[in-house]
């Protein structure tokens, strides 16, 4: 890698892989819009039930992708070509593999999963429709997630984030058709949503179409060593993803418990703006990676230094744009969402925004972490940051903090847990040499 070009190339792979984040994400905010404008706030808290399910399937996605793309990178630095078209071709089938569970106990056990997440009665019939719908496109979840990231890796960012931007415009467009105009309802907002990685994947085809393209499907078995391989190193990547999901279900039982379907749905608002925000941190984790990968194929240390101090400052950067916003605005927010000017709801979404968002000042960092870890084949410390804020400590923290502080507890249990895991990721830092980043 060109060492005067670095800040240049780091600047394009963070930010198209932003957007391409962001993108992702706005999967779901977009039929939180138009199922609180089109269904009111019992449809937001059906879809904040189903959420941990995609939060697990789109984990299994970026673990694949991820695993298998950064050990590509390395391998095509060492010019060690049909093994690294071996990992791609690997991380197809497993992916090709592991959707069938999931759309057989969706298609199938829907209720059951709804009322193991928490629905109750007066939710369960909306939560179910949504869930069965969206849950059939799993392959198509997890294998946009792969393709998205070996195009990436591959040298051609902007297509992977055009692609990903393409499958979200089509989500808005066909939401707002599906639900307001033909009136579908959850069905409607669960189809726009499971047809839009279907968009993304089919632009993602025309990287086989350019002369610099690097990798192709070959026909190989999948060995144990290669399987190890790029699960071990996607691991801490789906832990990152599946905390999310862990958060959502562990805050929408104790928030249920203590103010009840209202309450769950304020926290639908919070939580889904938390996705959209964490999708900036996701993307320039994810920007870096294929950047820290190539170096670490050719041992240049220093440039990964500097890459990792860059992505530490741009998500402080982040995090403060984004709290200014948040807390000069948060009613015009929240009324996005609250078409029936439910007073309440915007009186707890509100207190939860305050609270929750100081979290992300730590969020960028830590999630820095886990990808530099990952990138350079560091894959316990990579691990440990990964399980503790996937649920290792936010569980006891919010049972906790509830019991005394009832929702405010609740809301304040995310940025206490971000705060600690920063510290044991400092504690890493000086444990492996990471960076002189501060």
């Amino acid at each position: 890698m060109n060492r005067k070009n670095i800040f240049a190339t780091f600047i394009k792979y963070t930010s198209l892989s932003m957007l391409s984040m962001i993108g992702l994400s706005c999967y779901i905010l977009a039929d939180t819009l138009f199922i609180a404008n089109g269904v009111g706030p019992l449809g937001l808290t059906a879809l904040n039930l189903d959420l941990p399910i995609y939060n697990i399937i789109f984990g299994l996605g970026t673990m694949l992708g991820v695993g298998a793309a950064t050990r590509f990178s390395i391998l095509k630095s060492q010019d060690k070509h049909h093994e690294a078209n071996q990992y791609f071709s690997q991380s197809l089938i497993v992916g090709l593999i592991i959707s069938i569970p999931f759309m057989i106990i969706g298609i199938f056990f829907p209720a059951t999963i709804v009322q193991l997440l928490g629905g109750n009665s007066e939710v369960l019939p909306i939560a179910v429709d949504y869930l069965r719908t969206f849950i059939i496109f799993t392959p198509f979840f997890i294998l946009n997630q792969i393709m998205v990231t070996f195009v990436r890796n591959d040298h051609n960012p902007k297509l992977a984030s055009i692609a990903m931007l393409m499958g979200t415009l089509f989500n808005i467009i066909f939401d707002y058709i599906l639900v307001f105009p033909c009136q579908l309802g959850m069905f409607g907002a669960a189809l726009a949503t499971g047809f839009s990685p279907v968009v993304s994947l089919l632009i993602c085809m025309f990287h086989f179409a350019k002369k610099r393209n690097n990798f192709t499907f070959v026909k190989t078995k999948l060995y144990y060593e290669h399987l190890y391989h790029f699960i071990t190193i996607g691991i801490p990547s789906f832990v990152t993803e599946l905390s999310g999901g862990v958060i959502i279900f562990i805050f929408n039982i104790v928030i249920l418990n203590i103010g009840g379907n209202i309450a769950v749905a304020s926290y639908g608002i919070v939580c889904n703006l938390a996705l959209v925000v964490t999708s900036f941190y996701t993307g320039i984790a994810q920007g870096i990676q294929p950047l820290l990968s190539q170096c670490y194929g050719h041992h240049q240390n220093e440039l990964i230094h500097t890459i990792t101090r860059y992505a530490i400052v741009m998500s402080l950067i982040v995090s403060g744009i984004v709290y200014i916003l948040i807390f000069m605005f948060p009613e015009n927010i929240i009324s996005l969402f609250n078409s029936e000017n439910n007073i309440v709801m915007t009186e707890i979404a509100k207190n939860g925004l305050l609270y929750y968002f100081t979290g992300f000042f730590c969020v960028g960092i830590n999630m820095i972490a886990v990808s530099y870890f990952a990138s350079v084949e560091k894959v316990k410390p990579s691990f440990l940051i990964s399980i503790l804020r996937g649920g290792l400590l936010i569980i006891p923290i919010v049972l906790v903090t509830s019991q005394f502080f009832s929702l405010t507890g609740v809301w304040l249990a995310f940025p206490l847990t971000e705060l600690i895991v920063l510290f044991i990721a400092f504690l890493l830092h000086n444990k492996y040499h990471l960076i002189q980043t501060l």
